[in-house]
């Protein structure tokens, strides 16, 4: 049984999302129709029953025809009326061709859970032990403030392929090419700077982060070896992958494992947390002080809660392998439910046992043994495997781009331009990671500025500017805005805090 969206975002599936034609010719409506679940196998009968099975969220019938009571005719209702007046129109031949061309190559075969284990591992990462620090620094609040940004995820999360399908007939492929129907060339280049910079960057924050977790856990076995030596032999394990997976789809496997691993990691914690709380560990201290809101302190944990629900940049690659289309405001909104109720989970476990005390990662507040150690595996493995389905969202847009496919260079061709280009890539960020000091300061600081920007803030202003205000009810408006507000809160403050780290550690030495 799929995940019911809240009655919120099914207001706004249930709005037809189509263009605003300013002639007399009628635009068929944004939603994708029948058709999309006939991309990827061919038979007749395999997409008849994907059509019957799939999910009518992104084509509910409109608040109108339901028979809701309407209110008085302004401007604003009557474009609506119009859009409605066209919701069941299908597509013409010609449309369909022009789609069914542009689609062909996309091996559309992943199911629900394919596509709910890719969003995932991609958002929860090691975003999941820095959330009871967060708690200390804003209190209990920490839970609307997760609870919330789970919401916007699924709402961003849902107008960014909305905007895939702007134009009737045509499904757009990528976030630039988002940016570019929205503002032309330079929202194509912004786009793509923000973009690439949030892929590429976030790897190279994950080749870091796994070099520190395993020279951390076999230093202490007397294992001499650097952590730049294990921040090579990670990269080197991630390229396998990069260099064998041609497609999302492909990436199933390792999206299910990395899911595991992060289960593993947050039972962990949770279990360690309620039976050694930091009165147990620490008899003769005070006890850790809990506060239910700490103003100050929310800006900067607002900016770590929000990075901990990034992974955008993956959408649109991952709603392409889809076999039922359709089904994405179940997945995206399902993925936002399982990274919140982990995270509170997490949260609300390990403020409670360290209170004020709690440290980020919340690993180094529990106690040193097996479990502690185990989890620092897991978390290590998890980190490995989500480099290369963040790398293979930045690999998918470039080929496309460059038109990098078997039908045009043939398989062998096609094989080792893919095999060479991809590795060049790795061994960039890899030296990338390597050469910058303090690189992990100065990544948060264009993660604050790039995630934040991918999650909160492109996809509502690109989405007003394809679509028009008009198309949005006057309460979407006034929750876009305040998407838009916590998404720029989030993304000066994490720049901020980001900036005084990398001064403390410039001073430092």
């Amino acid at each position: 049984m799929l995940f019911p969206a809240p009655t919120f975002i099914r207001r706004v599936l249930n709005r037809p999302a189509t263009v605003l034609a300013s002639t007399d010719t009628p635009t068929p409506p944004l939603a994708v129709d029948d058709n999309m679940a006939n991309i990827g196998p061919s038979s007749d009968s395999i997409a008849q029953a994907n059509n019957d099975d799939i999910s009518s969220d992104f084509v509910e019938t409109s608040s109108i025809e339901k028979g809701m009571p309407l209110e008085e005719a302004t401007p604003e209702k009557d474009a609506i009326q119009d859009i409605v007046d066209l919701e069941n129109q299908a597509l013409s031949e010609e449309q369909q061709l022009q789609q069914q061309a542009g689609e062909a190559h996309l091996p559309r075969n992943a199911g629900f859970l394919r596509s709910f284990s890719n969003v995932v591992c991609i958002i929860i990462g090691t975003g999941c032990l820095q959330i009871p620090y967060a708690f200390a620094k804003t209190g209990w609040i920490g839970v609307v403030i997760i609870v919330l940004s789970a919401f916007i995820g699924s709402y961003t999360g849902i107008l960014t392929i909305r905007c895939l399908y702007y134009q009737p007939g045509v499904r757009l492929h990528s976030f630039p090419q988002i940016g570019r129907a929205a503002f032309g060339p330079w929202g194509q280049y912004i786009t793509q700077f923000f973009n690439y910079l949030y892929s590429l960057g976030t790897t190279c924050l994950y080749i870091i982060l796994s070099g520190q977790f395993i020279h951390s856990l076999l230093v202490t076995l007397g294992v001499g070896v650097s952590q730049k030596v294990w921040m090579i032999i990670v990269a080197i394990v991630m390229w396998i992958p990069v260099a064998i997976l041609k497609e999302m789809s492909e990436a199933a496997v390792l999206a299910i494992f990395g899911l595991i691993a992060s289960i593993v990691v947050i039972i962990i914690s949770t279990v360690m947390s309620l039976i050694d709380p930091y009165t147990e560990m620490h008899p003769t201290e005070p006890v850790p002080g809990h506060d239910i809101a700490i103003g100050i302190g929310i800006p900067v944990a607002l900016s770590s809660i929000v990075f901990s629900f990034a992974g955008s940049v993956v959408y649109p690659h991952v709603e392409a392998s889809m076999k039922k289309p359709r089904q994405w405001p179940n997945v995206v909104f399902a993925s936002m439910a399982f990274c919140a109720a982990a995270y509170l989970l997490i949260g609300i476990t390990g403020y409670w046992a360290y209170g004020d005390q709690v440290v980020s990662p919340v690993l180094d507040s529990i106690p040193t043994g097996a479990p502690a150690t185990v989890a620092k595996i897991m978390i290590t493995l998890h980190v490995i495997i989500a480099a290369p389905i963040m790398l293979l969202s930045f690999y998918l847009e470039v080929e496309k781009q460059w038109d990098i496919t078997a039908e045009r260079l043939g398989k062998k061709r096609e094989f080792t331009i893919r095999l060479i280009y991809r590795s060049v890539v790795v061994a960039i960020v890899c030296g990338i990671s390597l050469a910058i000091p303090y690189f992990s300061d100065f990544l948060s600081l264009i993660s604050s500025l790039a995630c934040v920007t991918m999650f909160a803030i492109i996809p509502v202003v690109c989405y007003l500017k394809l679509y028009g205000h008009r198309v949005a009810p006057w309460y979407e408006k006034i929750w876009m805005v305040l998407v838009l507000a916590i998404g720029a809160v989030a993304c000066i403050w994490g720049s901020i805090d980001a900036i005084k780290s990398l001064i403390k550690d410039t001073k430092s030495g």
